[in-house]
């Protein structure tokens, strides 16, 4: 069953940007297959670089997420085909001294790595860099091991969204991220800055020791956040008494329903890497009362401010409809 309009539309609007398949660590070598925008891909590292290239030989359509790298190529599980980065084939073992069809090779497409991630683009220039993460490389900043998330049920924009949305915070996250007896929404600041869209605004939340996994006193504290939005990204910086912690979040939309999530996170305070643990631990139980609201979001795809089946209210929701606005000037698809 082919898809239904809306999804292709989807998927071709979000063609033009990067996005992220896979750990550095997860690809190791390779070969290993993957899906981006509904297109099976592999991944593989040659001899002349990393190599993204569709999932399929051009012989009989085997899988060359199958096969295994041999000198500078990637030889095909079935007949042998191997195929350069490029994705020309340089080898058909039952064809030797024989010319090679020119039509015997398969698409292959930008890929790279950065922020111990592998990114990808089915266009050949991809129409904005990959989203900048200026805490990783910084010394002032530890790091944590990248988590993912695996596949969520839902479009990677609502994932972002509901990162953005920090008015669900009492409700979703009570006693972590914010506090039923104040859900009265922060003044926002809403505008576009390159290629994102950026959202600002201070809030009072509990304090710190709710990572720590001391008792908490129940004291709120005010912080500051600033998010850096894309389409599929998100980067939050918290700002508070302790210091500036950031968020990194990726989204790989495997289809218009399914989407990977990867991320990572830095602080300038309490660096010592014993401490990583809990602070993975405490973005794993915000994930995990994340998922079941956005993949029980309906409809998949955000239908458009103007049909108004999504009734958003000003201020609360003042970030939102910015970025609604700004994927609609996208043309990423609304139904």
């Amino acid at each position: 069953m082919s898809a239904v309009p809306e999804t292709e539309d989807y998927c071709a609007a979000l063609v033009p940007f990067w996005h992220p398949l896979m750990t550095v660590e997860e690809l190791g070598q390779g070969p290993r297959g993957c899906e981006l925008l509904g297109r099976p891909l592999t991944v593989v590292r040659l001899a002349e670089g990393l190599a993204c290239l569709d999932d399929v030989c051009r012989h009989l359509g085997a899988s060359l997420s199958l096969g295994e790298v041999v000198g500078a190529g990637l030889r095909c599980r079935y007949h042998g085909w191997t195929y350069d980065r490029a994705g020309r084939c340089v080898d058909i073992p039952a064809r030797r001294g024989v010319a090679i069809p020119r039509e015997a090779r398969v698409r292959s497409y930008p890929v790279t790595e950065r922020y111990g991630l592998v990114w990808a683009s089915l266009a050949e220039e991809p129409s904005s860099p990959i989203p900048e993460f200026p805490e990783h490389g910084d010394e002032r900043y530890h790091l944590t091991p990248i988590r993912s998330y695996g596949e969520w049920r839902a479009s990677a924009p609502r994932i972002v969204m509901g990162a953005l949305d920090d008015t669900h915070f009492p409700w979703v996250h009570p006693g972590l991220l914010g506090d039923p007896a104040h859900p009265e929404p922060p003044d926002h600041e809403a505008f576009r800055e390159g290629d994102y869209l950026v959202s600002r605004y201070s809030t009072l939340q509990p304090a710190n020791e709710t990572i720590s996994g001391q008792e908490t006193s129940g004291e709120l504290e005010t912080v500051t956040y600033t998010n850096w939005c894309t389409p599929t990204t998100i980067r939050l910086r918290k700002d508070g008494p302790a210091g500036t912690y950031a968020i990194y979040q990726g989204m790989c939309p495997v289809s218009a329903q399914r989407s990977l999530i990867f991320l990572q996170m830095a602080r300038d305070f309490d660096r010592d890497p014993a401490r990583d643990q809990a602070y993975l631990e405490f973005e794993d139980v915000i994930q995990a009362q994340d998922r079941p609201v956005i993949e029980s979001q309906r409809p998949w795809l955000l239908p458009p401010l103007s049909a108004r089946l999504s009734l958003y209210i000003r201020p609360a929701d003042l970030p939102l409809i910015a970025f609604q606005r700004w994927l609609e000037e996208l043309s990423v698809p609304q139904i």
